[in-house]
């Protein structure tokens, strides 16, 4: 059977073959060439896909003792990558640092805006921490997944909780709910257009084709005039009728979607 794979260092998921039947969420404990790594099963997969992984067990109370000892040694590590970054006056930001089971490689994830020459810093990595380094730019949005946090909702966010692929987000979807486009009522915490964007879009999609478009000229039992306004939730537009009075200016009209 083979499983998605979550790493807790952040590494991108990967395929794990098990013998067992395992279940989401389930910590396992892996092997590849490159020596024994953690994490969590996101789910089984039925497609025929390449394991790069092998499952060797559930993780057990004193495995978990084990990364608890190195969740520490990678913090303190990252404390030092970060004081050899600073040192070479390298433009990029250092976001993760963690070891894999067997301290066989030290993974260090980092945002950069433009190209960084970081031979010289492998160097030292290499020399100080004794160990292979994987050093791996990642986006924005990456970063907010590692790191998580509290969204503009006042929830945690999406990503860092039960998101393991970013969806395609457009300003468009924005426009079909009738938000505000201003971007920081758009962004998240990764400065990108907020994920949840994506949750009512085909819902709107489809409500919309029972909707005129803004500045319709459309007839109404109270008169012709233009729509200035959509309430989608509510299935109703807001119209301007072409002779009114102070009185009689605006109206709202239920929507017949029949």
């Amino acid at each position: 059977m083979i499983y998605e794979v979550k790493f807790e260092h952040g590494e991108a998921n990967a395929f794990a073959e098990s013998a067992l039947e395992l279940v989401a969420q389930m910590g396992v404990i892996m092997q590849s060439d490159k020596g024994l790594f953690y994490g969590k099963i996101i789910r089984r997969i039925d497609a025929n896909v390449e394991a790069c992984f092998d499952v060797l067990k559930e993780v057990s109370t004193e495995d978990r003792k084990e990364i608890k000892s190195l969740e520490v040694q990678s913090l303190e590590a990252k404390i030092k990558v970060r004081e050899l970054v600073k040192a070479q006056d390298l433009d990029m930001k250092v976001i993760n640092v963690a070891y894999n089971f067997d301290k066989t490689q030290l993974f260090i994830s980092f945002t950069a805006e433009n190209r960084v020459d970081f031979r010289v810093l492998l160097k030292e990595l290499a020399t100080t921490f004794k160990t292979r380094i994987e050093l791996r730019q990642i986006g924005t949005r990456d970063a907010a997944q590692l790191l998580g946090g509290i969204g503009p909702c006042g929830r945690p966010l999406c990503c860092a909780n039960f998101m393991y692929e970013f969806p395609n987000v457009s300003i468009k979807m924005a426009k079909n709910q009738n938000l505000s486009l201003k971007q920081s009522k758009l962004n998240g915490l990764c400065g990108r257009l907020m994920c949840c964007l994506t949750y009512e879009d085909k819902f709107y999609q489809e409500a919309q084709k029972f909707f005129p478009d803004f500045g319709e000229a459309v007839a109404t039992e109270e008169g012709h005039g233009k729509v200035v306004g959509l309430n989608i939730l509510k299935n109703r537009v807001k119209i301007r009728f072409e002779e009114y009075s102070k009185e009689f200016d605006l109206a709202e009209i239920e929507v017949n979607r029949g």
